[in-house]
């Protein structure tokens, strides 16, 4: 069995549900990469939002997908 890649893992994420940071990313699954994969998903087809988010102090971005945008169009995975 392979090793799922970055992106199969961020999109197993986001079709969760779940939105993702940066700082998640790396918490969760030790990868700090995040904006590439985001590019790479987008480039591929995958619609993912984003908006800037203040917290304490930081600025940073929060990408999600919205779940029945992604399956009407039939993306469901990478």
């Amino acid at each position: 069995m392979q090793t799922p890649t970055y992106s199969q893992i961020i999109m197993a994420h986001l079709l969760a549900g779940k939105t993702i940071t940066n700082m998640q990313a790396y918490d969760e699954y030790g990868f700090t990469c995040l904006p590439q994969r985001i590019s790479e998903l987008r480039a591929s087809g995958v619609n993912i939002d984003d908006e800037m988010v203040k917290q304490n102090g930081k600025r940073f971005k929060r990408y999600w997908i919205n779940t029945d945008t992604q399956h009407s169009e039939g993306i469901d995975h990478v």
